[in-house]
């Protein structure tokens, strides 16, 4: 069943049409207003515009003004920096200057050096020939004064100055000429170092018959008696030719005894009277490995050390027949062997003095003959002649 409802009544529906009327005046007021309001904005419209450009563009030209100040900072640090670099720069060019006057001051000292160091080779080839002719002439007179022959036609023993002297054995020969034959041999090997500036491993002092030969590498070989006794030494041996390291002891009833100074070496005999057997064979042994460097200072092979005077021969015949092309090869090629500091010649020993010791509780007394030193431009004069490495 369908339920009634009151209908609007006369005074409703006339507030209904003063609603209604009253909401259409508000809507042509509002069209008016807005359309005053678009007239409005149609004439202020360009000045909006210009407004809103000119603040994009306030802030543009603010980037702008903060990059150009960054981009100032940095321009100033750049010209700081070409500032430095040029200085650097004109540093650099005053100093390539200064270099190019060295380099054409040594360039031109250089050539003055060259040429100055080929005339000083001439020279000292020169010089070197006439000191090879001069060393092979007193090397020759060396062999007149001692001359080495052959005993006997086709064997290899030698006499020097007709002093017959074995092969390193000496059994059933007399002690004396054989003493005589080193003693001679000796001072033919040191003369010949002597020539040849050629400072021998083992130190020779030639006194004829009494000759001695010092050992200052290996230890000295220990014996029953640390001296010896000889009778003869008063009579042969000069006292002005002992070296610094060999003391004579004067004792009651005219003994001499030769004591060594173990400091610079051993001292071996070269004579068999007085003395032990093996000190005698030992000191030829030396001696021959003295002529053993020799021949190897001159690059010649010693095919038996035992053979001594053939091995001297054919030393000094090999100096005498040698080139100065010959000696220019060895000179260039053959290694110097001689490693050994140089000691004083017994030509020099033109004075000595003797010092007297008297010892308490015994009978003897003791005299140290010293040798002079060689001077100091002696030990550093500079080598030259055989078999010096001189190029």
């Amino acid at each position: 069943m369908i339920q009634a409802k009151q209908s609007y009544t006369f005074s409703s529906l006339l507030r209904l049409g003063e609603v209604e009327s009253c909401l259409r005046d508000m809507q042509r007021s509002r069209d008016e207003v807005m359309e005053n309001i678009e007239q409005v904005l149609k004439c202020e419209e360009q000045k909006l515009v210009m407004q809103r450009e000119r603040s994009t563009a306030a802030l543009r030209l603010s980037r702008y003004e903060k990059q150009i100040e960054k981009e100032t900072k940095e321009l100033e640090q750049d010209h700081r920096r070409i500032d430095e670099l040029r200085e650097n720069l004109r540093t650099r060019a005053a100093a390539m200057e200064e270099a190019r006057k060295r380099y054409h001051t040594g360039n031109e000292y250089l050539e003055e050096s060259l040429r100055k160091l080929e005339r000083d080779r001439e020279a000292l080839s020169a010089t070197s020939s006439r000191l090879c002719d001069r060393q092979r002439e007193l090397i020759a007179d060396l062999l007149s004064i001692y001359p080495i022959e052959p005993a006997e036609p086709g064997t290899l023993v030698f006499t020097i100055r007709d002093y017959s002297l074995p092969n390193s054995a000496f059994h059933g020969f007399d002690d004396e000429r054989i003493a005589t034959a080193l003693g001679f041999t000796c001072h033919l090997v040191r003369m010949i170092a002597y020539y040849l500036e050629i400072p021998l491993r083992f130190p020779i002092t030639p006194m004829s018959s009494r000759s001695s030969i010092r050992d200052p590498i290996s230890a000295s070989i220990p014996a029953p008696r640390q001296g010896y006794i000889s009778g003869h030494m008063a009579v042969v041996a000069p006292l002005l030719y002992l070296v610094d390291w060999l003391y004579v002891d004067f004792y009651e009833g005219g003994e001499i005894r030769l004591v060594d100074n173990n400091q610079l070496g051993a001292l071996f005999p070269l004579f068999a009277r007085g003395v032990d057997r093996y000190r005698f064979e030992y000191g030829v042994f030396l001696l021959n490995k003295n002529i053993e460097q020799l021949m190897n200072s001159q690059g010649l092979l010693v095919m038996d050390l035992r053979h001594t005077l053939p091995n001297l021969k054919y030393l000094i015949l090999a100096l005498i027949s040698t080139s100065n092309q010959q000696i220019s090869h060895f000179r260039k090629f053959i290694p110097h062997i001689c490693t050994m500091p140089n000691h004083t010649s017994y030509e020099e020993n033109n004075s000595s003095r003797s010092s007297l010791d008297d010892h308490s509780g015994a009978s003897k007394r003791s005299l140290a003959i010293p040798i002079p030193k060689s001077s100091a431009s002696e030990a550093h004069r500079p080598r030259t002649g055989f078999g010096v490495g001189v190029t």
